[in-house]
């Protein structure tokens, strides 16, 4: 069985809000608070910003493979937002499936248009789509009913025996992106695939896509591919879970 589970960290779209309303005078900081208030204009409410008012910051990507476990982990420091698109569209055309924790009628949209904005071009990935296969699978989404109650990834996680996302929260995502704190941006993501990535490996057991042994040689299999790495985050992701 091949998929690939991702996770993204998205920011206030401080470029496109900087153009639109000429605000090349103010930092990010300014700027945010510019388009935190006019979301909450729109709303009446809540400053949660919609899909279109936000750029990704980070992705996370886990490949499974009946062979192979290995996380990539990319941010914008380190690449452009087009080149983290390229990843997901190459994953999600090389393992079949794409697996994410969330509100699919926010992650995907928000993917789909920042492909539009950059003038992306994956003609396979949106044949597909076209035609009906089953690209996406967001696991609450899966699990739930539709409502506005839903469970988060975190409580879940840990009512499941993982680790949760180990104190860290998408509020805090913004702050360490304004403090070019890049590592952080990244923490957050790569703290959601993981946890998303062991949820995925229960939920195919309980399915039948895999099997008792294939859940523990994937298992062994992470533990491999965190082994290997000095990230301070994932050693507390290990801690957590009891397998350092």
């Amino acid at each position: 069985m091949r998929f690939a589970v991702f996770a993204l960290s998205s920011v206030p779209d401080t470029v496109t809000t900087r153009r639109l309303f000429d605000l090349d005078d103010l930092d990010d900081k300014s700027v945010s608070k510019v388009l935190f208030h006019r979301r909450k204009q729109q709303t009446g409410s809540s400053e949660v910003l919609r899909w279109d008012q936000r750029a990704i910051a980070a992705l996370s990507l886990i490949h499974h493979s009946e062979d192979k476990v290995h996380l990539e982990s990319m941010h914008f420091a380190a690449q452009n937002e087009q080149e983290l698109l390229h990843a997901f569209f190459n994953a999600a055309q090389g393992k079949g499936r794409m697996v994410f924790w969330g509100d699919e009628h926010t992650s995907i949209p928000l993917v789909h248009f920042r492909t539009l904005k950059h003038g992306i071009s994956h003609p396979a990935y949106w044949q597909a789509l076209n035609a009906g296969k089953n690209l996406h699978l967001d696991i609450r989404g899966y699990l739930s009913p539709p409502s506005d109650d839903l469970p988060g990834l975190d409580e879940t996680a840990r009512k499941l025996g993982f680790p949760g996302l180990t104190d860290r929260f998408e509020v805090d995502v913004m702050d360490a992106w304004l403090q070019d704190r890049h590592a952080d941006v990244q923490a957050f993501s790569d703290i959601r695939v993981l946890n998303t990535y062991l949820i995925a490996l229960r939920l195919f057991t309980v399915t039948g896509e895999l099997t008792g042994d294939d859940s523990v040689q994937a298992n062994e299999r992470l533990l491999n591919e965190l082994g290997g790495r000095n990230d301070r985050h994932i050693a507390e992701f290990l801690s957590s879970w009891g397998k350092e």
